[in-house]
């Protein structure tokens, strides 16, 4: 044991002295208190230490026995004071050892992983202006031992020097500045030496109902790399500046919100010898969706703006996490950009909002389901590009690299499920989320060109106005323009219509709204008459019955692309707790390719209450599909489907879950997932608490059926110090293999 920690030696020289004066602060507080920097001093000692068996028997009998021990000691040390009223001096870093011994039919792989992560800032802040500077370094130490035979120790480091600047006048245009310079290398040398030089340059400025923006970039990346004699420079300026205005007239009688922006992109390239170099794509908009039928072809992503913010750190919404309680929520997580053009790419950036281990991160490329590319047109039907075998977690940065090949697309997205409980210590990652969404164009060095530049304007104008107040009449103008140069693509869309709604008795509403669309889109032209209309009856509270039509008579390029639906809606409380609703329609689409689509759908749905611990829910749904011309011919489906869910909490210490899908589709197999799960906490406001966990998965997919139990204890020695010790049993079986995995693990914590 006491070789493990050999390699931390190094690390911990440096905080050594630190952590033993802290230690003894701790103990005399009076000394602390007298100390009024010492105050914003925190930190903490952990150690996590796990043990996993797995045993694993393919379909021919063949078996594997694998055995992993890891270690992990870490320290942190943070400090956060002001040394004046207006300075604030943050600082400290984390030491830590990841040490994993591996078996695998008598092979015995030792791999250690030491990091040092030191960093340290000032910055000056107050209501004008805002000033700082900073340093951080990462270091990454990997060494493998094979039986005797021992790797080279590869050092990987990631140095980064930053500075900020804020001025924040009153009544007059804001500026915020951020520069940067990054050096990643190996220390060893042979590998890829990569330093960027960034500046980021930040102009706002209000007035009334006019706001103005201003946004440059510049970024200078040098890329060396001894092994592929590649030597790269990479220089990008990217302008971006937005108008927009927003006011109302005439008592609020108009409303009026126009904006126009416009980015330009400059990129100078000078480059000898192999590789690629990754440009970046700047998307419109972000999308995302949670699947709920886990079925990716016929999801319409709606708007998520903080996919696309630039902010690294800040959840998009997007969990992919094990949840609470585990296993509870399998739906498949999508995470899409919309280009607005299409656009070429063969890689995407998906970021999250913590560090995953190895092993976490690695399952999300394993099946059942591992990351998938989609690509669409219209954001409506979608198509698999690619499954992507292996999706790399960054060493020094929270993110997933999706790489697949080169494709030209409208909106492209990135599918995955949630983490699963039977990943061994899935259960300490309940939350994983999403926090942005980058594309980039890898190209090889010899295909890129010296120097090109791209300029992108947008224009939209929204209007409305208020004709008449009963019944309420309005006047809707939306104009958009789009047009990219140099390749002069451009689009346009311009729609006039007329809205109203009226209620016409104390029970009866109405709306409707008529409009034309005409617009050009790759260099087509496209003219849309639109309708829609809803009737809505609310005869007592608890009752309620809407009649829904829309229309879509629209052709491009002389080619149909019709939509049309009625759908009746009905919702009912029938009693205190039994909600019931019921929806059927019928749906018309014909599409550009000549196909012409009729689907008819009824769907059911209640949700039972009857005492404040159980909760019951069903939804059944039946769509008749029928298919006429195009390639597929004349050919009909029906696929019927039953969800089933019920949650029991007794009391705050005991839950039951179950969850229950059957979908039947004409000319398959009936499809079945089940999922039951118990979670027991006796005492759980105690220095001794017990949680029992046990969750069960079947899928008639492949006939997988996963069941896991994990009983844990956790000892809370004092407010700031706990130790943990856990156990968890997985078995997992399918028609392809039977894998069967036994991890103990236990965690020390002590916090000052």
């Amino acid at each position: 044991m006491r070789n493990a920690f050999c390699p931390l030696r190094f690390s911990f020289v440096a905080v050594r002295s630190a952590l033993c004066a802290l230690l003894f602060l701790g103990l005399f507080p009076g000394v602390l208190e007298a100390q009024g920097i010492l105050q914003g001093i925190s930190g903490s000692l952990e150690f996590d230490y796990s043990l996993i068996s797995t045993k694993l028997t393919d379909s021919s009998g063949n078996t594997i026995k694998t055995e992993t021990q890891d270690y992990n000691p870490r320290f942190t040390l943070n400090i956060d004071t002001k040394i004046y009223p207006n300075l604030r001096l943050h600082a400290g870093g984390q030491a830590e050892a990841e040490i994993s011994d591996f078996k695998i039919d008598g092979l015995d792989t030792k791999t250690t992983v030491t990091r040092f992560r030191p960093y340290i800032d000032l910055t000056l802040d107050n209501p004008l202006y805002t000033a700082g500077v900073g340093y951080s370094r990462r270091e990454d130490r990997t060494k493998v031992k094979v039986e005797s035979l021992s790797s080279p120790s590869v050092k990987l480091v990631n140095d980064q020097y930053y500075g900020v600047l804020g001025w924040r006048p009153d009544a007059f245009p804001s500026f915020d500045m951020q520069i940067r310079r990054t050096n990643t290398f190996d220390e060893a040398g042979g590998g890829s030496d990569i330093t960027e030089d960034y500046l980021n340059l930040k102009s706002r400025y209000f007035y009334q109902g006019l706001q103005l923006y201003y946004e440059g970039t510049f970024i200078d990346t040098k890329t060396r790399d001894d092994l592929l004699n590649l030597d790269a420079r990479l220089r990008q300026q990217i302008h971006s500046g937005r108008i927009n205005y927003a006011n109302t007239f005439f008592d609020r009688r108009i409303f009026l919100n126009t904006t126009y922006e416009i980015l330009h992109r400059r990129v100078n390239t000078r480059s000898e010898g192999k590789g690629t170099v990754s440009l970046q794509i700047f998307p419109f908009a972000g999308l995302s969706f949670i699947d709920g039928d886990n079925d990716p072809s016929n999801d319409s992503l709606v708007p998520n703006p903080a996919l696309i913010d630039g902010n690294l750190g800040v959840s998009s919404g997007i969990n992919i996490g094990v949840g609470v309680p585990p296993g509870a929520d399998n739906r498949l997580r999508n995470a899409g950009l919309d280009f607005l053009n299409v656009t070429e790419v063969n890689k995407l950036l998906v970021w999250v909002d913590r560090t995953l281990p190895t092993d976490i991160a690695n399952s999300f490329s394993a099946l059942p389901r591992r990351w998938e590319v989609w690509i669409s047109s219209d954001n409506l039907n979608w198509a698999l590009h690619q499954t992507i075998l292996s999706a790399p977690f960054g060493s020094f940065d929270n993110r997933f690299e999706l790489t697949f090949t080169n494709v030209s697309t409208r909106y492209i997205k990135a599918v995955t499920d949630p983490l699963s409980a039977t990943v061994p210590g899935a259960l300490a990652f309940p939350d994983i989320l999403i926090t942005e969404i980058q594309a980039f164009i890898d190209r090889p060095v010899e295909d890129v060109q010296e120097s090109f530049q791209s300029t992108a304007h947008t224009y939209n104008l929204d209007g409305k106005a208020r004709l008449l107040d009963n019944p309420s009449l309005f006047y809707e103008l939306y104009f958009f323009y789009n047009q990219l140069e140099p390749s002069s693509l451009k689009r346009y869309s311009l729609s006039n219509g007329f809205s109203a709604n009226h209620r016409f008795n104390p029970i009866l509403t109405g709306t409707a709204r008529v409009a034309v669309e005409n617009g050009e889109e790759n260099k087509e032209k496209r003219i849309a008459y639109i309708g829609n209309a809803s009737l809505t009856a609310d005869p007592v509270r608890t009752l309620r019955h809407s009649l829904v039509f829309y229309g879509r008579d629209e052709t491009i390029g002389g080619r149909p692309n019709d939509n049309y639906s009625l759908t009746l809606y009905n919702n009912a409380q029938l009693y205190q707790g039994i909600d019931v609703n019921l929806s059927g329609g019928i749906n018309y689409a014909q599409q550009e390719t000549g196909e012409k689509r009729t689907d008819y759908v009824i769907n059911l749905g209640a949700n039972l209450v009857p005492h404040r611990t159980l909760t019951l829910g069903l939804t059944a749904s039946d769509t008749w599909s029928r298919f006429r011309g195009g390639e597929r011919g004349s050919v009909s489906t029906d696929t019927w489907r039953l969800d089933i869910n019920i949650n029991f909490n007794p009391s705050r210490t005991l839950y039951f879950f179950a969850l229950i899908q059957l979908v039947d589709e004409k000319g398959r197999d009936m499809e079945t997932v089940q999922n039951y799960g118990v979670n027991w906490s006796p005492f759980p406001d105690g220095m001794l608490q017990f949680n029992f966990t046990y969750n069960e998965n079947y899928q008639s997919d492949n006939n997988l059926k996963e069941r896991f139990l994990t009983p844990s204890i956790r000892w809370n020695i004092t407010k700031r110090s706990h130790i943990d010790f856990s156990y968890q049993y997985t078995v997992s079986k399918s028609n392809v293999q039977k894998t069967e995995s036994n991890l103990f693990s236990t965690s020390l914590k002590i916090f000052y």
